[in-house]
């Protein structure tokens, strides 16, 4: 467990350390929720909050008479697998709690523990700035994610690779899973921004304000790669529809080609003795060439049909 005082820097101090409450300090403390249920052993709503750590199992938050509840799953980027990173929050009194695996917390604390802040900020202030700062790097994803498809738009355009579905499936996997997500911190973000049980300042509920439209960005542009993936796929299968199409096209012209010849030999074939050229010396060499007369006549006119 680690514990930080929140002023113009959030300073690191002794979990040991007694009477910061007392004076009005505004406490930041990371530990796991096996430390966070002894730490508020006792308090206002700890059974609630308790339950509600044990049980969530996306992000959500809730907002109790004196107490804030919440827990942000943050997927793993790239379509992979992975359980997402579970982070909660506990807002009580002048205490923030950050609860989760000790190197996760830290290293999401880590992004705004060196940051200065104005004296006014209060603890969902804060919690508003680090919500903004893991979302900082999502961006940027989203765009080499972009710049992604459109390569392998590119390479669909000279080539059909044939494990294509294959390489799409991480994209619509990991977009899918960043959709749910960014929905869900739009949820969180309007439920703190509403208030409903006046914790927030005025300022704090501009500040969810502005986090709530920059995770609908998020989402549009994540909505608007969803579509475009769909776009390749449906690309890919057109080019697919092509090649069979133009396979079962060259079957048929080769079909039709050789089908007067089949009439031919199934003709002479019968071998009556009564036939004219069964006995003509010349009628071998002679149906030879009113067959290749026959194929070069046809091809003439698939190649002027543009079939060819």
């Amino acid at each position: 467990m680690k514990q930080y005082v929140l002023g113009e820097m959030l300073h690191k101090v002794d979990p040991s350390h007694t009477g910061w409450e007392g004076n009005g300090a505004k406490i930041v403390t990371l530990l796991t929720l096996e430390e966070f249920s002894h730490a508020i052993a006792g308090a206002a709503h700890h059974k609630a909050a308790l339950r509600f750590f044990e049980r969530s199992e996306y992000t959500r938050v809730e907002l109790l008479g004196s107490c804030i509840l919440g827990i942000v799953c943050i997927p793993e980027k790239g379509g992979t697998r992975a359980k997402p990173s579970r982070i909660g929050f506990c807002l009580i009194g002048n205490g923030m709690y950050l609860i989760g695996e000790e190197k996760l917390t830290e290293r999401l604390f880590g992004r705004i523990r060196e940051n200065q802040f104005p004296l006014e900020t209060t603890l969902c202030g804060l919690l508003c700035r680090m919500l903004n700062l893991w979302i900082d790097e999502d961006a940027p994803y989203l765009q080499k994610t972009e710049d992604a498809l459109s390569a392998l738009e590119d390479a669909l355009a000279q080539k059909l690779p044939r494990d294509f579905i294959q390489r799409l499936i991480p994209y619509r996997r990991g977009l899918m899973a960043l959709q749910s997500y960014y929905y869900q911190l739009m949820s969180l973000g309007t439920a703190l921004r509403s208030n409903i049980n006046g914790m927030l300042t005025a300022e704090d509920c501009r500040s969810f304000d502005y986090f709530v439209n920059r995770v609908a960005l998020l989402h549009s542009h994540v909505e608007t790669l969803r579509e475009y993936l769909l776009q390749i796929r449906e690309m890919y299968q057109t080019q697919i529809s092509l090649q069979q199409n133009a396979a079962m096209k060259l079957l048929t012209v080769v079909s039709t080609v050789f089908l007067p010849l089949t009439l031919l030999t199934g003709w002479y074939g019968m071998n009556f003795h009564n036939m004219p050229e069964l006995a003509w010396k010349f009628g071998y060499p002679a149906i030879c060439i009113v067959g290749v007369l026959i194929v070069v006549v046809e091809i003439l006119y698939f190649k002027k049909k543009n079939l060819l």
